[in-house]
């Protein structure tokens, strides 16, 4: 991930898939696409990405993907521009997200908290 070391900002996204959660988390980068996708065991893929410089976001965006044997399928993608509810304390960002793909219609959830560090 290419976060700059000055960036205030910080995303944080609780995903969740089968009764198991991750945390992805993102800082400020200039580079969206040198920001990985997170593997949700074997099922789905989240990408949280946040450009800007400095303190200012210039936007956020939070992509899904289904993953099949011959390609990851994008499923979602939101996204935030300015103004941005920023504070000192972990506020909540988007609100719980559910998101179905797949033969059997399975089940990604995320939900995100934005903080000015």
């Amino acid at each position: 991930m290419s976060v700059n070391a000055h960036s205030a900002p910080w995303l944080r996204c609780q995903v969740s898939y089968a009764g198991s959660t991750q945390i992805v988390e993102t800082g400020i980068t200039n580079d969206p696409y040198a920001v990985e996708s997170v593997d949700i065991q074997g099922r789905f893929k989240f990408k949280a990405v946040m450009t800007g410089s400095d303190s200012d976001i210039n936007y956020i965006k939070l992509y899904a993907f289904f993953q099949t044997r011959s390609a990851d399928i994008p499923i979602h993608q939101a996204s935030y521009y300015p103004p941005l509810p920023l504070r000192k304390q972990e506020t909540p960002f988007t609100p719980k997200n559910s998101l179905y793909a797949g033969d059997v219609e399975r089940e990604l959830q995320y939900q995100c908290t934005l903080e000015d560090k």
